[in-house]
């Protein structure tokens, strides 16, 4: 048991002002603002405050004598522990373990060396000067050689480029320009850091796309065309406008597989391109009868239109553009795609292609028509023929129903 009377140094018959004396002097010797990071001082002003709180206080006081006087009797005594040893300051610099220097003690000498100025030393003077003049002069002679060398090699470097270039730009005017593109191409990756060999490609690229336009101007689409494959390969990126002119190429030679290929490649540069979507699903269902093709960049293509009104009107864009502006081909887009999903069975899909052909153009009656077929297959009879009127009603002749819907 802690005695607080010995923390406090003070007598058990102390009175208050004696405790709280003593409190106030070894608090503050404790007090962590004046010990800060001293373990063993915090710990000391722990106990000197717990030992005031309870010795101030009578009624602490009393149960704490009674305690103290029976832990005398079991023979508990309290002793005051030592404060751990001092650790030795650290080291920062070399005066911490050697101490400094008293300068004033430092033995003074009489006589110092005395240097003459005589034959030898001019001599010696004349001499150090004399090697390093020498010495400068094989460094200058060393310099200069080696910038001869540099310049020769640099020289011999430039003419062999000169030489290589001449000679793809002779395969290029051979018409060769696979040939000529390919060796200035391993020219460059031998000599990255050469601008030479750049410039002769850019030249070569563009006396290529300039000699490819004008043969197709002049409706030599065979020539053009192999032209623009050769651009094609050589040309990173290649430019849309150069792949528009390859793919009207193909269209032209009636190549229109590559025709697609070449249109596709634009549409994923130039995505959302509205118009040339249609043309693509147009290729694809006259041109290759490939009509699941046509009918993904026809159903691509009513995403897109639907997506522009949405983002320039809102998402109401129905009750406010006004269906005589918008341009006759995307009236076709939606009667085209119904009449191929009705091909498919896939009634839904005509009805709503349906709406949207309506929507644009009500005067017209075929699309009526066609969606009251798709209704009447569905098993919607009712309103079959309620479209069916419509149709009629639009000038729709009845030479051209043929029993398709069957109406009372």
């Amino acid at each position: 048991m802690l005695d607080f009377y010995q923390i406090l140094g003070i007598p058990r018959s102390a009175d208050p002002g004696t405790i709280k004396a003593a409190y106030k002097k070894l608090a503050l010797k404790y007090h962590p603002d004046r010990n800060s990071g001293d373990k063993w001082a915090e710990e000391q002003f722990k106990q000197v405050n717990e030992a005031y709180q309870t010795l101030i206080d009578p009624q602490k006081k009393n149960r704490y004598d009674f305690l103290l006087n029976y832990s005398y009797q079991t023979k508990h005594v309290y002793t005051t522990p030592k404060p751990p040893p001092r650790q030795p300051p650290k080291e920062t610099n070399v005066y911490n373990r050697y101490g400094r220097y008293d300068w004033r003690n430092a033995p003074r000498y009489k006589t110092a060396p005395v240097y003459k100025v005589d034959k030898n030393y001019f001599k010696n003077q004349v001499l150090a000067f004399a090697v390093v003049i020498a010495f400068a002069v094989i460094a200058v002679s060393f310099a200069k050689i080696n910038q001869y060398l540099d310049e020769k090699e640099a020289a011999r470097i430039e003419q062999y480029n000169n030489q290589k270039v001449a000679e793809a730009q002779t395969l290029y005017n051979k018409g060769q320009y696979r040939e000529s593109l390919e060796m200035i191409i391993k020219l460059e990756s031998d000599n990255p850091i050469e601008h030479k060999f750049y410039e002769a490609k850019d030249q070569m690229l563009s006396n290529l796309n300039i000699m490819a336009v004008n043969q197709f101007n002049e409706a030599d689409y065979s020539q053009a065309v192999s032209k623009l494959e050769v651009l094609r390969d050589f040309q990173h990126p290649m430019r849309l406008k150069t792949w528009q002119l390859m793919a009207e190429c193909y269209m032209k030679l009636e190549e229109y597989r590559k025709a697609a290929h070449a249109y596709d490649y634009i549409l994923i540069r130039d995505a959302g391109n509205l118009q040339l979507m249609l043309k693509i699903a147009e290729l694809y269902q006259y041109k290759l009868n490939n009509i699941e093709k046509a009918i993904d960049y026809y159903t691509e293509a009513r995403y897109t239109f639907k997506k522009y009104q949405s983002d320039a009107y809102g998402d109401a864009f129905e009750f406010i553009i006004d269906p005589k502006e918008v341009p006759e081909s995307y009236f076709e887009m939606f009667k085209i795609r119904a009449e191929l999903m009705f091909k498919q069975s896939n009634y839904e899909e005509v009805i709503k292609d349906c709406n949207w052909a309506i929507f644009l153009r009500p005067e017209r009656s075929e699309m009526y028509f066609l969606r009251g077929r798709a209704k009447y297959n569905l098993g919607q009879k009712d309103r079959a023929c309620l479209d069916l009127k419509r149709a009629l009603d639009r000038g729709l002749s009845m030479n051209s129903v043929k029993n398709q819907i069957i109406c009372d």
